[in-house]
């Protein structure tokens, strides 16, 4: 079997973990996820070692989303941690480990923080979340409100063939191969919280997002995928299901 059930229309890169994404038109994907992403995180000192998410995100600071980082080049297989630089809201930039950074988040959060990083990234399931423009444009009407879709935070964007939304909720169990070589496995629904309320460029919540997702899709919107094969994924590639899930 090989279907073709979407193309790309977006892709996007978090160099740092819960801060703005970088909008690219090629990404590399490999063995943990596409090249540069949650490349760094930021931990909140009190909760590290004793809790399970001790990440500093837009759950304890909306303000996180409005810092924007870059690199300093694309990462690529060659190289795939490039320098990060991040600007602040302020438009203050700084390199992602000046110490002047962590202080600046820590002056406006009230939280006691140390940058972390891992060449895995720091995800927080599976390597690269997908979700379908038409689910998005799903759920604004659903939820009556304006939706960016890049309050959902997922790696590939895709436009569905069919045009149907939540049709990517079929896809667990299934393979996916984007362009003509990364492979990647669906392994689950993606569960949302409450960062999808939030605006990436103003940081504002509507609560009638997540209260939609909640009460009409149980919680859960867009789905997660573990890499199995390299390659290098790009806007406009094909997404085929070349293996459906079996029916359970």
């Amino acid at each position: 079997m090989s279907e073709i059930v979407a193309t790309i229309a977006q892709l996007y890169i978090y160099p740092v973990k819960s801060m703005a994404g970088i909008s690219v038109q090629e990404a590399h994907v490999g063995l943990d996820g596409i090249l540069g992403d949650r490349l760094y995180s930021f931990v909140r000192e009190d909760q590290a070692g004793n809790d399970g998410f001790p990440w500093m995100t837009a759950r304890q600071s909306a303000r996180m989303l409005l810092y924007r980082p870059n690199f300093n080049e694309a990462p690529v297989p060659a190289q795939p941690e490039p320098p990060v630089s991040v600007r602040t809201p302020e438009g203050s930039p700084f390199d992602v480990n000046d110490p002047g950074l962590r202080e600046e988040l820590a002056s406006q959060t009230a939280q006691r923080l140390f940058l972390l990083k891992s060449s895995r990234g720091f995800h927080d399931c599976q390597h690269i979340s997908v979700l379908s423009l038409a689910t998005v444009r799903s759920l604004a009407t659903e939820a009556d409100c304006v939706i960016d879709p890049r309050q959902f935070r997922a790696n590939l964007y895709v436009e569905p063939v069919s045009g149907q939304p939540f049709e990517e909720e079929a896809w667990p169990g299934g393979l996916l191969q984007i362009g003509s070589q990364a492979l990647i496995g669906v392994t689950k629904r993606d569960g949302r919280c409450m960062i999808i309320n939030l605006d990436p460029e103003s940081g504002t919540q509507d609560p009638r997002v997540l209260k939609t997702v909640a009460q009409r899709h149980g919680g859960q919107v867009g789905v997660y995928a573990n890499v199995i094969r390299r390659g290098a994924v790009r806007v406009g590639d094909a997404v085929r299901l070349i293996a459906a899930p079996v029916a359970g």
